[in-house]
């Protein structure tokens, strides 16, 4: 059988399966025993090699920071340092206008910086912004697709579970890939506060402006003293690994230690919450372990037929420009992200792309955040946009309402993509100067 052919039925299978309902990890892992045990003739024992591949793909050291910022995004949910965060906010941008969407779009950035969740940045700020937007006047769209957009920047901003696992698989330093991730998350979120300013100016009925608040600096500023401690979070994590005093692994501890402080402090922590936290941390881990296994025997298949050197040949004898083919790649993105979520797409395509974008000159430090932006962008993308439907599962919008809400944030993050493709030092400066 040809290597064409072979790769097409695996493709095949893995939509009809995906389409049928079937979930990604068992997707990917049913597709990968079929690969070993049917298209590779010269495997002998397939499933004794499916087993080593999986414990391989499991079993490494890099990959231990993963349920540590798992956990420290639950505790951090549990001390409602969403809920600090979104009032201290509030008190300065309220009087702007669009001042609420700027304040949760600033909350999601600050709290995807604490807990380098995208899940828990939606449905945290889903249920706290949404119905205080609405009930401010907002409209339902510029509502829903804020807290959507919003939430994707979980992902991008360190500490990002979806740049340790593009570290792992690439072979690349995590913390500089955590520092990559730092500009490019404010340029998004920038992005993000530039729109809602241009959907006021078009559309004035969908922004109400609330009546001004009289607080004096001083009084600000006291109001504000309870944002130190996130501010705190962020620092140890971030800057213990900016300036080489922590690895990503004692970054996600010393992180989890602060936010279990944080919520002894503050007295919202029972052991009824803190039992709900820890089983949560084990569902959420097992979850992104199950697909990295079973992209693992996919992974096997795709490298063991010579795909990535056959892609790679294919490229570099084609006589365009390396942006187009970087574009090329993107739009595979943009498709992928309409069937899968962000760490099934990563760990199914870096390993095969990787090395022809290597060839064409560009940074794999780079590319961790050109691919996790392209990965932002399938979050709030229908039909699969996995923040659309959490959105939608703590909300009142139905998810029509939702994802065009979220579609004109869907091209502010590709006006994004453009700019880092055109200015790759934006991504590559702070790494370089660690």
């Amino acid at each position: 059988m040809s290597v064409g052919l072979a790769l097409l039925l695996m493709i095949v299978l893995l939509l009809v399966l995906l389409f049928a309902g079937v979930r990604v990890a068992f997707a990917l892992g049913i597709v990968g025993l079929v690969g070993l045990a049917f298209l590779l003739p010269g495997i002998k024992s397939g499933e004794r090699l499916m087993g080593h591949l999986a414990w391989s793909a499991v079993n490494k050291f890099t990959l231990t920071p993963v349920p540590l910022f798992i956990l420290m995004g639950e505790l951090l949910v549990i001390g409602r340092m969403s809920k600090t965060l979104y009032g201290t906010l509030g008190l300065w941008l309220q009087n702007f206008r669009g001042g609420l969407c700027h304040t949760t779009t600033i909350s999601c950035a600050v709290f995807a910086a604490m807990s380098g969740s995208s899940l828990a940045t939606s449905a945290t700020l889903g249920t706290i912004a949404g119905p205080e937007m609405l009930k401010r006047g907002y409209s339902k769209g510029l509502t829903y697709g804020t807290i959507a957009a919003g939430g994707t920047l979980g992902i991008l901003i360190p500490p990002s579970i979806t740049m340790i696992i593009y570290g792992n698989l690439a072979g690349v330093s995590i913390g500089h890939c955590f520092m990559a991730g730092v500009i490019p998350g404010i340029l998004c979120t920038l992005s993000f506060v530039v729109l809602v300013d241009l959907w006021g100016r078009i559309s004035p009925s969908s922004i109400k402006m609330a009546e001004p608040v009289q607080m004096s600096f001083l009084q600000k500023v006291k109001k504000s003293l309870p944002i130190l401690a996130p501010i705190t979070i962020i620092f140890f994590v971030l800057g213990g690994i900016y300036i080489g005093v922590t690895t990503p692994t004692e970054a996600g501890a010393v992180g989890a230690i602060c936010a279990f402080i944080l919520c002894l402090v503050q007295r919202t922590l029972t052991w009824k919450l803190l039992w709900a936290g820890l089983l949560s941390t084990v569902r959420v881990t097992s979850f992104i372990m199950l697909i990295l296994a079973s992209a693992s025997m996919v992974s096997f298949v795709v490298q063991y037929l010579r795909v990535p050197e056959a892609l790679t040949t294919y490229v570099m004898q084609l006589d365009v420009s390396p942006y187009i083919i970087m574009s090329l790649f993107y739009l595979l993105y943009l498709i992928l992200g309409m069937l899968l979520d962000p760490i099934s797409m990563m760990v199914m395509t870096v390993p095969t792309i990787l090395p022809t974008v290597v060839l064409l000159g560009f940074d794999p430090i780079w590319f961790a955040v050109v691919v996790t932006l392209s990965c932002e962008i399938g979050l709030i993308t229908p039909p699969v946009g996995m923040n659309l439907y959490i959105l939608r599962g703590v909300s009142d919008g139905t998810l029509g309402e939702i994802a065009l809400g979220a579609a004109p944030f869907v091209l502010a993050l590709m006006i994004d993509l453009a700019i880092l493709t055109a200015f790759p030092i934006l991504s590559l400066w702070l790494p370089s100067i660690m």
